[in-house]
């Protein structure tokens, strides 16, 4: 018996939009294909952050965190994981924990500043995610201003966390976190980070924070994503002259302004030819006059 989904997604439309996890994308593209049907598809993924040698690291620390404690990280732009370099990630730490305790001063319990996970599944995910990871090794650093873990609970909240030494092991690595998770991953040059991007599925969102031109023009040069933002996180989104869109996994298509106008319209190409009969010696008997002009037309 087919779903009410498959159903709708069987329907002959124009065109088709969808937002969600890459997983049901596929399903829904397999099903819009039945009836030829285009999709643009806005999905997620994993979106990394580079910090580079030349970041402060206080400003740094306050733009990635608000951006992954919005809506307490249930966005598909929110940094995923974020790349450190090696020997600044404990002063990174601090300044991240620095950053939730000015936001949320009076605590995460009872502030309508910052949001519950939306179900008891998804809550039991991602603390799966921080056992797992602490179980392999990682150091699980909570950055809320108090503990709260009880009446946390009781409302949903997971505080704000930095996974520190995250492997490619552990299930926060693998799969979208969708929550105020934040694995942190040191690296020697910049190199070791675009390589770990290419070597991973397309990026919805890519974040590089830093003054040195040369390493974001490399970063973006040298990898496929999204959007990218420089010096802060998400907000290329909320730019409405500007195309939001996926690559590969992250998505196809893109929208925004007008670009969402060209994509959700169908361009047809009207010609009307002139009275005269312009085109006459295209058509045969091709005699040498003809030959003639074409040389002409090729030699112009």
């Amino acid at each position: 018996m087919l779903t009410s989904g498959v159903k709708f997604f069987r329907l002959p439309f124009d065109h088709l939009i969808f937002t969600g996890s890459t997983s049901v994308a596929r399903h829904v593209m397999a099903e819009a294909g039945k009836n030829l049907v285009p999709v643009t598809l806005e999905l997620g993924r994993k979106s990394p952050v580079v910090v580079g040698r030349s970041a402060d690291l206080e400003i740094s620390a306050n733009r990635i965190i608000y951006g992954k404690t919005m809506n307490a990280g249930q966005i598909c732009l929110a940094p995923d994981y974020a790349f450190v370099p090696a020997g600044l990630v404990s002063d990174f730490v601090v300044n991240l924990k620095t950053a939730v305790e000015s936001m949320f001063p009076t605590g995460l319990v009872g502030n309508d500043d910052y949001t519950s996970i939306i179900n008891k599944s998804h809550y039991d995910r991602l603390n799966s995610y921080i056992e797992d990871a602490e179980s392999k090794g990682a150091e699980i650093v909570d950055l809320a201003p108090m503990q709260e873990f009880s009446a946390m609970k009781a409302e949903l909240k997971i505080s704000p966390k930095a996974i520190v030494g995250a492997t490619d092991e552990m299930t926060v690595m693998q799969d979208e976190i969708f929550g105020p998770l934040l694995p942190i991953v040191a690296y020697d040059h910049l190199q070791d980070a675009i390589s770990y991007v290419n070597d991973h599925a397309r990026p919805l969102g890519l974040y590089y924070l830093g003054t040195d031109e040369k390493e974001s023009d490399a970063l973006i040069s040298r990898t496929i994503s999204g959007g990218v933002t420089i010096n802060d996180v998400i907000f290329h989104a909320g730019q409405e002259d500007l195309p939001l869109g996926g690559v590969g996994a992250s998505g196809m298509g893109s929208y925004h302004g007008k670009h969402g106008f060209d994509e959700f319209s169908h361009k047809k190409a009207i010609f009307k030819q002139a009275d005269a009969d312009v085109l006459a010696f295209f058509r045969p008997p091709y005699d040498s006059e003809y030959d003639e002009i074409i040389r002409q037309l090729m030699d112009a």
